[in-house]
């Protein structure tokens, strides 16, 4: 649940897809609010007022697949979200509206269903489910400091995970319990030594960890879209190669974020956030494709200015839109100045999820 060393093995790749490389807005945002549902701040001439907590609900496309990684080509991860998935964020609120997450929790009792699959057939094919039976809490962008998870079925009881100060300990049904530092529980994915369910175990914590980073990643914009809307469409530079960049890859690609409305912001609008060959020097990879921002939604009290939901997609049973994935990350390895990407290190992600913020 925090990035780790690089590694081109695939299984190892959940661990390592980046938050920064996605979140890379530099939009000062106007503040204000648009005419969402409940009436906008603007109607009534007060000031936007963010909230310091939200509470957050992720859910599966009604619409749309689910949130599907493919790593390579070697297998694919699939997770379903049973039902809702509910936790809340604080936050604060800086000049101009501008949003710093702070720290994050995800309830108990929440869960989603993990599959994987692979063309070849490997001993982590199949399907299981991840429960939690105590709150994950966290820092934003630091690993979880409490909680417990328990993946289910396991052979031949359920394993159970429980978040350390410094790591996890991993325990199958009344087993001795074992503890790993976070580097040696994400190094469990990819050793083929270890039990199946030391791994799917790993591979849990992987897709937790996933959902977040993504999670995040749009959350960051939502407090630029005012600004985006105004100047859409926002193009912005990545980062440039240092050295020689691989073969068919732009030395300094971009990013472009489009509003899909006219008028003012508003409920319903959508907005695309497009890679174009777009290098992160930090995390050391590439993002091709798009981020579909689909069926914006916000409401604001008419009376205080409070923003009291944002979001996209909604939580009814036919409800559209939600957060559309569709893009590659692809690892790029350096040697004597020359970038190459390694033949598996190429992710694809689709689907997508509803995501929404609602205040206390």
């Amino acid at each position: 649940m925090t990035k780790r060393n690089r590694q081109t093995r695939p299984w190892r790749a959940l661990w390592l897809i980046p938050v920064a490389a996605v979140a890379a807005l530099s939009i000062v945002a106007t503040g204000g609010g648009g005419g969402g549902g409940g009436g906008g701040a603007d109607d009534v001439g007060a000031p936007l007022v963010i909230l310091p907590s939200y509470g957050f609900f992720l859910t599966n496309l009604n619409d749309g697949a689910p949130l599907t990684v493919d790593v390579g080509g070697e297998f694919t991860v699939t997770v379903d979200f049973d039902g809702l998935f509910i936790g809340n964020v604080d936050l604060n609120v800086g000049v101009n509206d501008t949003v710093t997450f702070l720290s994050y929790l995800i309830h108990t009792n929440e869960s989603i269903d993990i599959t994987v699959t692979s063309p070849e057939g490997s001993p982590l094919d199949g399907s299981f489910s991840v429960n939690l039976t105590s709150d994950i809490v966290a820092t934003v962008g630091e690993p979880p400091t409490s909680g417990a998870f328990t993946v289910v079925p396991g052979p031949p009881v359920a394993a159970t995970v429980t978040i350390l100060a410094n790591g996890v300990q991993l325990q199958l049904g009344e087993d001795e319990p074992i503890d790993y530092t976070w580097e040696e529980y994400a190094d469990l994915l990819d050793d083929e030594t270890a039990e199946i369910w030391q791994r799917h175990a790993s591979l849990a914590g992987g897709a937790i960890q996933f959902i977040i980073e993504q999670f995040f990643s749009v959350a960051d914009i939502l407090d630029e879209l005012e600004a985006i809307s105004f100047s859409s469409p926002f193009v912005g530079t990545c980062d440039m190669f240092t050295g020689t960049q691989p073969g068919g890859v732009m030395a300094q690609g971009e990013f472009t974020v489009t509003w899909i409305g006219s008028g003012e912001l508003d409920d319903g609008d959508d907005f695309t956030w497009e890679f174009t060959q777009c290098w992160d020097l930090d995390d050391e990879q590439l993002i091709n494709g798009t981020i579909t921002l689909q069926d914006y939604t916000e409401t604001i009290d008419f009376n205080t200015g409070e923003l009291l939901e944002i979001g996209f997609g909604g939580l009814g049973a036919n409800a559209p839109g939600g957060v559309i994935f569709e893009f590659t990350i692809s690892e790029t390895v350096e040697s004597d100045g020359v970038w190459t990407i390694p033949v598996d290190g190429v992710i694809t992600v689709s689907g997508g999820f509803v995501m929404i913020f609602q205040g206390f």
